[in-house]
């Protein structure tokens, strides 16, 4: 059962340009301002309720004062439910800059207690600061014990988490499962808070005890900016420190569709979306080296499909004028999302950011084109025997887990922290340049036949990574800058 400090002030708080830290102002030095944090305690308190055992945003934001201008707009334009999921761990803070960190009840009775001492004598002690004291403990303790199961603990000191976007289903259901069970402490990004919610519940099943974190009252909707804003502002408010940021939601070869803001579906949720999501998140991914010594980490999850000819181009990525080809705009998107990464690479020297090739995973994503191999759909022991089962086995079909290794492996690794500006398509093996020696000896690529499961995908001409360049990487960057400017968070 994890529980949290919901009074205890966040120290993950979003950081500005500079990585430099923004912080809380609060006073508490007279006994009328320890009046006002009891007033608060309660208000805190009762957010918490044993009925829903969620904690409603606008409680937080009460709790916490009144709003900076940047979360007045936030308020103004409303917050949009949709892709996210996360369990939240203590009380977010302000996205403006602020002076000092909010005391816990507690210490701000201390510090009630020192104006008291300096304003009354040595000899003199205030019968309200006691009484507040005794107030405060116990409304800690009653929101302790309120406190839903899926809030994390880990909000009272800095333990960077893992988030990862679609973390709901498939590899970012078995990335998310699988990283916990190291021990990590995982934020589930997903749809819809629900989702989250459900996702949190199950990964339990399997590993008891997770530390998993779902925000409440808002998802990660991926089709709209604004939504997408809206999550990325949660997350800076909810002052979760980052550690690795996992983009790992996405679409696959879907009819020609538009966003909220008109742009194509495979571009807008693959790439432009994650885009916001890395922009907005950054800050706190720098303060990971700050804080810790060790670099942050951004890990894309893209395709070998991104090695398509001419599928990528940076002046037409709406498919505005090209006639449309649902597979031709997905492996478009997936050779965005290596360029992003790539400049990422350049940008940030405190950064680790590499992309990776999950191989072909037998999630929902090929719901489209392969519904057979849906996992509710598929059946491996009947494949083995079957013609269509040594097809899948050549193309190197996986499971989710299988395909969540490099999921894994980029964000927990201490090797793979190391490198950044990479493409890699197994744990350690990169492509361009992995040999079928290197495959063979890995050990970990049989499946179903016993045969290299990628090898015949890897078998694609090096050329094909010519769009694989710091000037379209540099186009594109700047292009997504515009995109999302009116989003920005």
């Amino acid at each position: 059962m994890l529980t949290t400090m919901p009074c205890a002030a966040a120290t993950g708080a979003r950081a500005a340009t500079h990585c430099q830290p923004r912080r809380r102002q609060a006073a508490c030095g007279a006994s009328s301002d320890t009046q006002g944090w009891r007033m608060r305690s309660r208000d805190v308190s009762a957010s918490f309720t044993s009925a829903s055992s969620r904690v409603s945003l606008s409680s937080r934001r009460a709790e916490r004062g009144p709003r900076m201008p940047q979360a007045a707009e936030a308020e103004a334009t409303g917050s949009t439910a949709g892709h996210g999921e996360s369990s939240i761990a203590g009380v977010g803070e302000s996205s403006e800059p602020l002076a000092n960190p909010v005391p816990t009840p507690r210490r701000a009775v201390l510090g009630a207690v020192a104006a008291s001492i300096a304003g009354m004598g040595m000899g003199t002690w205030s019968p309200l600061v006691v009484f507040a004291a005794a107030e405060d403990a116990a409304a800690e303790a009653e929101v302790a014990a309120s406190t839903s199961s899926y809030l994390s603990a880990a909000a009272v000191r800095r333990e960077g988490a893992v988030l990862i976007t679609g973390a709901n289903s498939g590899v970012g259901f078995s990335a998310a499962k699988l990283i916990a069970a190291q021990g990590k402490r995982v934020v589930l990004a997903c749809r819809t808070e629900a989702k989250g919610i459900a996702a949190a519940a199950a990964i339990r099943e399997k590993v008891p005890g997770a530390r998993l974190d779902v925000l409440p009252g808002v998802g990660l909707e991926m089709t709209d900016l604004r939504a997408t804003g809206d999550y990325v502002r949660a997350f800076q408010d909810s002052g979760i420190p980052l550690d690795v940021l996992v983009l790992n939601a996405g679409i696959m070869a879907v009819p020609l569709g538009r966003t909220e803001q008109d742009h194509e579906l495979h571009f807008g949720v693959n790439h432009l979306a994650h885009f916001l999501v890395q922009d907005g998140l950054m800050p706190q991914l720098r303060m990971r080296e700050k804080d810790t010594g060790e670099r942050g980490r951004l890990v894309s999850c893209s395709s070998i499909a991104n090695t398509l000819p001419n599928a990528l181009d940076v002046t037409d990525l709406d498919w505005r004028r090209r006639g449309y080809n649902e597979w031709t705009a997905y492996c478009a998107s997936k050779a965005a999302n290596v360029l992003m990464t790539d400049e990422v690479a350049r940008r940030e020297l405190t950064v680790a950011s590499n992309s990776f090739h999950p191989g072909i995973v037998t999630t929902n994503l090929v719901r489209y084109i392969l519904p057979d191999l849906t996992a509710e759909n598929r059946d491996p022991t009947a494949e083995k025997k079957t013609s269509n089962g040594k097809l899948l086995a050549k193309l190197g079909i996986r499971g989710a887990d299988e395909g969540a290794k490099s999921h894994v492996w980029l964000s927990t690794a201490a090797e793979a922290g190391d490198v950044s500006g990479r493409f890699f398509i197994d744990p350690g093996v990169e492509y361009p340049g992995a040999t079928r020696a290197q495959l063979v000896a890995g050990g970990d690529w049989f499946l179903l036949t016993g045969k290299e499961p990628l090898a015949a995908q890897l078998r694609l001409p090096e050329s094909l990574f010519d769009w694989r360049t710091q000037a379209n990487a540099a186009a594109l960057w700047e292009r997504s800058v515009e995109m999302i400017q009116p989003f920005r968070v």
